[in-house]
This record gives structure tokens, C-alpha cells and sequence, in this order.
């Protein structure tokens, strides 16, 4: 069975298993750094907010020996798991007092997503772009959230600076920076939630200490938008060797929607602030 057939099948079994107030539709959207992802969107009848599930990862299952009948029913208990039960109150969304304090960023790679980056505010941090969106839900299983559009400045009446001063503000309470010790030299720097988390390069706070932790300058490697990895200046490696093993994992073992950059970054505790 080829992609296509397996998410037309995939679609009708999960149809035959859910509740008949949910409603399954197929649903393909442009992700991060231009990558298409097919999925299956569980709408239940009177909320106005419904999870994307995507499949890819489920073909790759089913070419291993699992069956649609068991894929659809492990959708259907991560359903159970994010499915939100209550309308959101969108036209709160029309207001920038009441959604001020859910703006957030995140950090994408600049060069991979030009076309979002003409209909999106954003901010240029070396070969990246901070950009920015509204957490509406957060949860341990996944997250809801609205991607802030030049669009909803307009209708703020809000300036870009505005925006960004709050995301600062907020998003290291939102989602406050982890940074654990995985070798003698090396460091992995992410947030609570573990998504998205190679924001916390931005986080002033998160970067001191964690060269307390280290107790010198460090490179920041990286590895995908969700963590990056800090490894302490006198490891006998030089910057050369750490960018060619960044940009042979991202070609070979980071999924495209989540590669971050190439670039190795620097942080100097006497500075402290990140350069090239």
C-alpha cells in the first residue's frame, strides 16, 4: 500500500473507531523549513480547537508489520490524551491585552523559510529568526498554538518591538529552561516541555548559568529546534570538527521539519552574550 492509500485507509478505520460526534478529515499543512506533512485533523462537533495528528511516522509502522486496526487505535487513545473538550474563546485573540501574556518565541532557520518569513513579524539572530505565536494550551502531551501573523499586529495595532518585548518577558516563564549534564563535556540546554526548546539560547538567565555550570566559554551546537548542546571550550575539539558533526546529523539524523542550522555558536562569560 503507498502513502496515499494508507492514509485514505488509515482515515475510514479511525472514522470506524471514534466517537460519531468526531469528525476525521485529512489534513496537509507547509511546516517548518518548508516541509509538507499529512495528517488526520479530529474535530469534535461545538469545539472550535482540533489536534492534528500526523502520519508519516504511522506508515512507517505499518511498513514494519503493524496494522491499520492497531494504528488507528493507538490514534485513537493519543486522541484521548490531547483531545480539548471546550471551545476557545477566539475573540480574545482579537485582543492584544488578553493575549499578551501567551506570547511566546521560537527559533527557526532563516534561509529555509523565506516565503513564511514575508507574512510573519520576526526578528534576525545570525542565521536564524525569532518568531512568534500565542501558547494557548500546554499540556504533557502536546500543545496548542497560533502562529502570530503580520495580520494580528494590524489588528493590535501593535508594533513588532511590542511583540517581541513580551515574548521576552513571558516565554522563560512559560516555559522555563532545563539544562542537564549528559557527559564530562557535553550539556543539553532545552525547556520544561522539551519542545521548541532551543529558544532558551535567547534566555539571558538560562546561558549564565549554564556557564556557571560549565565554568567557562562553550559552544552551542545546534541540534534541532527543540535543544541545543553545549560543549565546554578546552574539549579537545576545534570549531571546524563541531560544525561538520552538526551538519552531518542534521543530513542525516534530524527530521527536516525540525533542523535548526549549521552554524556553531560561541558564548563568552566575560561578554556574556552569544557570537560567531
Amino acid at each position: 500500500m503507498n502513502y496515499t492509500d494508507f492514509i485514505k485507509a488509515m482515515q475510514c478505520e479511525v472514522k470506524e473507531q471514534m466517537e460519531p460526534e468526531v469528525m476525521v478529515e485529512t489534513h496537509t499543512a507547509v511546516k517548518n523549513n518548508g516541509t509538507m506533512r499529512t495528517g488526520l485533523i479530529l474535530m469534535r462537533q461545538g469545539v472550535n480547537m482540533s489536534p492534528t495528528i500526523y502520519l508519516e511516522e504511522f506508515y512507517e509502522q505499518y511498513l514494519s508489520g503493524v496494522s491499520i486496526p492497531e494504528l488507528a487505535r493507538t490514534i485513537q487513545i493519543l486522541y484521548e490524551k490531547v483531545k480539548v473538550t471546550n471551545s476557545y474563546p477566539y475573540e480574545n485573540i482579537m485582543s492584544y491585552r488578553k493575549v499578551r501574556e501567551k506570547i511566546a518565541y521560537k527559533l527557526i532557520r532563516k534561509e529555509s523559510n523565506e516565503e513564511l518569513l514575508k507574512r510573519i513579524p520576526y526578528e534576525e539572530y545570525f542565521d536564524l529568526a525569532v518568531v512568534f505565536y500565542l501558547l494557548l494550551e500546554n499540556t504533557a502531551f502536546g500543545s496548542a498554538t497560533l502562529l502570530i501573523s503580520n495580520e494580528h499586529l494590524r489588528q493590535w495595532k501593535v508594533t513588532k518591538k511590542e511583540v517581541y518585548e513580551a515574548a521576552k518577558e513571558n516565554t522563560p516563564e512559560l516555559l522555563p529552561a532545563e539544562i542537564e549534564q549528559l557527559t564530562d563535556y557535553m550539556y543539553v540546554m532545552t525547556n520544561r516541555t522539551r519542545n521548541l526548546g532551543a529558544a532558551t539560547l535567547l534566555y539571558p538567565d538560562a546561558l549564565e548559568r549554564a556557564g556557571q555550570m560549565i565554568g567557562e566559554n562553550f559552544y552551542i551546537l545546534p541540534s534541532s529546534i527543540h535543544e541545543v548542546i553545549l560543549i565546554p571550550e578546552s574539549y579537545r575539539v576545534n570549531r571546524m570538527q563541531l560544525e561538520i558533526m552538526v551538519e552531518e546529523i542534521n543530513d542525516t539524523e534530524v527530521d527536516a521539519e525540525e533542523v535548526l542550522s549549521d552554524t556553531v555558536y560561541y558564548y563568552s562569560r566575560k561578554e556574556k552574550r552569544v557570537l560567531l
